[in-house]
């Protein structure tokens, strides 16, 4: 009778490891496709900005800084004293503070150029909400399947040391940078914001 309670015990701790397992693994399997989804999303939007006029690459109006840490926007104006020549400000590089760029703003601030084509319109939007990425180019929300979140984009002034005398002080070139964000379930891990950027002459 011991012996089958012993065998019994030993194979019950056996399955629930094996169980553990098989849901660790189920859970990791669920964060790739997450990120990979996320990582698609990112390039597509990316290559779609630069199909665009460098001149319509601006954001329509000036971004506010957000005080949740897990939003895109807590980047803009969020070091204090702000480190870039003029405002609204953007670390494009959360690893070092010390890399905040200007944003890029249409001349004629809430002129969307893909609604209007005005001369000093821009087409980064800085909301994504109620916005299909399907639809609209910039800031959207973007669903690949059973994954969805929102997608931002900011335009900034990049300067370039190295650039020569013929160029100019501060704006040499503008970086695209775009963040995309996930919503997981409730229970579920959410993967952190997934950010690529690159710079157009």
């Amino acid at each position: 009778m011991i012996e089958v309670v012993v065998a019994a015990f030993v194979v019950t701790v056996g399955l629930l490891a094996l169980i553990g397992a098989f849901n660790g693994a189920r859970r990791l399997t669920l964060l790739s496709e997450r990120r990979t989804a996320m990582a698609h999303r990112a390039q597509l939007e990316l290559e779609r900005l630069q199909t665009y006029a460098y001149g319509e690459l601006a954001m329509i109006s000036k971004p506010a800084h957000s005080i949740e840490a897990t939003n895109p926007d807590y980047f803009v104006n969020y070091s204090s004293p702000i480190k870039c020549s003029s405002e609204p400000c953007f670390a494009w590089n959360t690893a070092s503070t010390g890399e905040e760029e200007s944003l890029a703003t249409a001349a004629k601030e809430g002129v969307d150029c893909a609604v209007t084509e005005e001369a000093g319109c821009g087409i980064v939007a800085i909301s994504p909400k109620g916005r299909e990425c399907s639809k609209y180019v910039g800031a959207c929300e973007w669903k690949d399947g059973l994954v969805e979140g929102s997608v931002y984009d900011f335009v900034s002034w990049h300067a370039d040391g190295k650039c020569g005398a013929k160029c100019p002080a501060s704006a040499n070139y503008k970086r695209l940078t775009v963040i995309v964000t996930t919503k997981a379930p409730a229970g579920n891990h959410e993967p952190a914001a997934l950010r690529v950027s690159t710079l157009i002459v």
